[in-house]
């Protein structure tokens, strides 16, 4: 059985480069290398979305339970911006700091009245999340944090959220079966691609130690070769939900 705690998020794919020739306004052109990001739109229920570098769209028409491809922006600190498709109200904003050469996925999750945009990365290729496997249904576990990333102080640290992961046939029996990994959902998590044979899946979260789901995906058909993130959103009540997004 894996256990993910708190880590870094990480993600992985191949760039679309903008255009040289010009700069978005207000971005931070300095020598700070070029990155790479991608848009995951998480959001349940949530409109078409687009994302903006400094006022310009550089991703854009991005569907619920879509990816976008990867795009170029500078490195160095920058204002991410995301709108509904061809629309001009911001719905959410965040400043992140983009590490040269750092590949990212901006996860768009929470609801349209309250987005949450969750960056994650991978600094280096050694430090990759796996590559999809032709002949597979490749599966990962996206957990977004909505309480607070790990303090320097553990003592600090709010009580932990011990879950297990059940990624299973649709209808099987909980009762014989061990999780395929547990979590500390306190924490934002992005697992590695995990490898199951094409068909329908359904993924389920428990408190750990026990059978009481606290989320249930619907059921997922993957075809070989086909990827889905399955994310695990914290509800305004303190539950759980979940989404699915296809990454190709």
């Amino acid at each position: 059985m894996r256990r993910f705690g708190p880590a870094a998020m990480m993600t992985l794919g191949m760039g679309l480069t903008l255009a040289a020739c010009s700069n978005p306004a207000g971005v931070d052109t300095g020598n700070h290398g070029t990155a790479q990001i991608r848009m995951m739109n998480a959001a349940v229920g949530g409109p078409t979305l687009d994302l903006l570098i400094g006022g310009t769209v550089i991703t854009s028409g991005v569907a619920q339970g879509q990816t976008s491809a990867f795009a170029t922006l500078p490195g160095g600190n920058q204002t991410l911006t995301v709108r509904q498709a061809g629309q001009t109200l911001t719905l959410a904003s965040r400043s992140v700091d983009f590490t040269p050469n750092g590949r990212y996925a901006l996860v768009v999750s929470g609801t349209v009245a309250s987005l949450m945009l969750t960056p994650a990365l991978t600094p280096s290729v050694a430090l990759d999340t796996g590559l999809a496997k032709p002949d597979k249904a490749n599966i990962r576990i996206i957990n977004i944090n909505q309480i607070g990333d790990a303090p320097s102080d553990s003592s600090h640290a709010p009580a932990p959220i011990p879950l297990d992961v059940y990624i299973t046939a649709p209808g099987a029996d909980l009762g014989a079966l061990s999780p395929n990994f547990s979590m500390d959902a306190r924490y934002s998590s992005y697992s590695s691609l995990l490898y199951f044979p094409p068909a329908n899946w359904v993924v389920q979260f428990t408190t750990a130690g026990s059978k009481l789901p606290v989320a249930v995906t619907a059921t997922i058909p993957i075809a070989a070769g086909e990827v889905r993130a399955v994310t695990l959103q914290r509800t305004a009540a303190g539950g759980f939900t979940t989404s699915v997004v296809t990454e190709n």
